[in-house]
């Protein structure tokens, strides 16, 4: 889980950043099982939270999800809605835990593994 967050949320890192400010951007996401037609029955969650972004030391950075919220989904897309849904301490902790990442304009650290790049 941790790693979708950090892999979709690199794609709307600006391309520099600065190492004097911290970032913060409003993050949705949907995750979903089932055939893409509409009428069918299908699976999922949406998470939304707010993202931040700063740095530790030079070209070095924290991702921390703030106020995270789950949704599930469960039925007939597109006609029923999403249920909020309350997060067990489990996952609560997975999602409060900060992600550390080097990033050097625009570009991931070639140590990094192909799950971080966007394509």
């Amino acid at each position: 889980m941790r790693t979708v967050v950090m892999a979709l949320t690199i794609a709307l890192v600006v391309p520099e950043l600065a190492g004097t400010q911290t970032y913060v951007y409003k993050y949705e996401a949907l995750l979903f099982s089932g055939l893409h037609q509409e009428g069918l029955a299908r699976a999922g969650i949406k998470i939304n939270s707010k993202v931040s972004i700063s740095a530790v030391i030079e070209n070095t950075f924290l991702l921390k999800l703030l106020n995270p919220q789950l949704f599930e989904y469960s039925g007939i897309w597109p006609a029923d809605a999403f249920v909020a849904t309350k997060l067990t301490s489990e996952v609560a902790a997975q999602l409060q835990i900060p992600i550390k990442f080097e990033y050097t304009n625009g570009l991931h650290h070639e140590a990094d593994s192909n799950w971080c790049y966007d394509y």
